[in-house]
């Protein structure tokens, strides 16, 4: 690998490092407000529809944020796709990473979780 690809490979990474952060720290708040006894399946309880609204605009966003570093750090169509699959894969693991240490959850590999609201 060039020097310049290693560079943007750890850009890449260190972004979505933060990223994956940034969300479970999201995540976190809305299991404190809206599941403040824990969170299993089947979901108890209710969440605003406004605020489930928001939500599906975050996660939109959150696509939008991993495709957009993908094609800042490639150069072709390939290394585009690339880079935003190695995002969207560094951030969701990360995601999960943050949440074990600061919620200790999930329990197992195999804990169901909702992954994403929009379809």
């Amino acid at each position: 690998m060039k020097k310049e690809s290693w560079k943007k490979f750890w850009i890449v990474t260190i972004f979505s490092i933060a990223m994956g952060f940034l969300e479970s720290t999201i995540v976190i708040y809305l299991r404190k407000i809206y599941y403040p006894d824990g969170f299993d399946f089947p979901l108890k309880g209710f969440i605003d529809p406004n605020i489930l609204s928001i939500e599906w605009i975050r996660e939109f966003f959150t696509i939008v944020m991993l495709i957009t570093i993908g094609l800042l750090a490639g150069k072709t169509l390939y290394e585009k796709f690339a880079y935003f699959i190695l995002s969207f894969a560094i951030w969701d693991i990360f995601y999960y990473v943050f949440l074990k240490a600061f919620l200790d959850w999930p329990q197992s590999w195999i804990t169901w979780d909702l992954l994403f609201l929009i379809p």
